[in-house]
């Protein structure tokens, strides 16, 4: 007996209500870095809809990005960034302290202003 010709014979693989075209959700997905030797290779490089992929560029310090979306009509979005070598930021050197004012040198301070604000009548 043939299972096309049963009307009671149910696909268990079929599920009506999933459509993989009209997701709500999608979310682009990256697939890594490609070594490409120039931007015209990555620029002609062929991109799945719905995928981003990332250049690196073996020649000269820049990384690509292209980007193509879930629509049939759209066209990639092709990204350009210069990579930038910083260095480090140099700590502090241990050994160096504070330099803190002696009690001597503060009562000097303290009566070199005593002595501005009774010339300019604040006192």
């Amino acid at each position: 007996m043939a299972l096309y010709n049963n009307p009671y014979y149910q696909n268990y693989n079929y599920n009506p209500a999933y459509n993989p075209g009209y997701d709500q959700n999608q979310i682009v997905q990256n697939c890594g870095f490609v070594p490409i030797p120039s931007e015209n290779d990555a620029r002609s490089y062929p991109v799945k809809h719905g995928t981003s992929v990332t250049f690196r560029d073996e020649n000269l310090p820049y990384i690509y990005i292209k980007t193509l979306g879930f629509g049939q009509l759209d066209s990639p979005i092709f990204e350009r960034y210069r990579l930038v070598k910083e260095d480090a930021p140099a700590e502090p050197k241990k050994d160096e302290s504070p330099v803190y004012v002696t009690k001597s040198e503060f009562e000097e301070l303290r009566e070199a202003v005593a002595q501005l604000r009774k010339e300019l009548g604040d006192e």
